[in-house]
């Protein structure tokens, strides 16, 4: 199994990406010695944050 080192653009830390991360195929294209992708965990957490802006506030 190949993996390709990757930083994440939000959190900037360095992650080892396997032949099985969706993202594997774009990073290996760009011929980067570095490429970015954005992991899962800021993924999630972004898209956490912009549900709970989106939700209604409650009446008082």
């Amino acid at each position: 199994m190949e993996h390709i080192a990757a930083r994440c653009m939000l959190c900037a830390k360095v992650y080892e990406v396997d032949e099985e991360h969706k993202d594997y195929k774009k990073l290996v294209e760009k011929k980067e010695k570095l490429p970015g992708f954005i992991c899962d965990y800021c993924s999630n957490k972004v898209r956490y944050e912009s549900d709970e802006a989106n939700k209604q506030k409650k009446p008082m």
